[in-house]
């Protein structure tokens, strides 16, 4: 059982650990201001997550952003120069629940042992 207790002592969250977590191997140490600090102190409270949960979180959807204005960057013509072009980023972000044919269907890959996306082989009987 995992307990995570917030600054003042209070347990925060509750739970088992889970299998299917995704090991970590690396550390990154970030000096970061107060008001970025207090942010991810709101966001993991009211998620009940710690701290470096939410932070990891937060770097991730960061990493999807950057490539996605990567992929924008070269989707443009080759010879164009947009180095010293001024403008700002744009992030559209929105939470779409499962219908209940993506859970079966979510079920039926997972009991059928098929994960990750897939290959061609897959599409050819």
């Amino acid at each position: 059982m995992l307990r995570e207790l917030d600054k003042y002592g209070s347990v925060v969250q509750s739970s088992r650990m889970a299998d299917s977590k995704k090991p970590l191997h690396e550390a990154l140490n970030l000096r970061i201001d107060d008001q970025l600090s207090a942010e991810i102190e709101r966001i993991a409270g009211r998620h009940r997550k710690s701290e470096s949960e939410v932070a990891r979180t937060l770097l991730t959807y960061g990493v999807q952003v950057d490539r996605q204005l990567e992929a924008q960057e070269l989707k443009r013509q080759y010879d164009s120069d947009f180095s010293d072009v001024a403008g700002r980023i744009v992030i559209d972000a929105e939470f779409v629940p499962y219908s209940w044919q993506d859970v079966a269907r979510i079920r039926e890959d997972f009991e059928m042992g098929r994960s990750g996306l897939p290959k061609w082989d897959d599409l050819v009987p």
